[in-house]
């Protein structure tokens, strides 16, 4: 898969690679894909608990760890 960034999201993968914190350029966007998927999960959850949910901080865990650990085994597309 061949993903074309917006100029400003490349400027900042490429000075985030120049200052080191990641090491590569697809490791910084993977990066923010998986910052993107907790944000979603994270509105998810809070929009579960405004509903007035009952699932307690301990099966919110495990669901959130579970969620997770599936999208690792996700297969990568290359």
């Amino acid at each position: 898969m061949k993903v074309e960034l917006t100029p400003d999201a490349a400027v900042w993968v490429e000075a985030e690679v120049a200052a080191g914190r990641f090491p590569t350029v697809e490791d910084a966007v993977r990066y923010a894909v998986n910052a993107a998927k907790l944000t979603t999960l994270r509105r998810d959850v809070e929009a579960s608990d405004a509903e007035g949910g009952s699932v307690t901080t301990d099966e919110a865990r495990r669901y959130v760890r579970e969620h997770l650990d599936r999208l690792k085994q996700t297969p990568r597309v290359s």
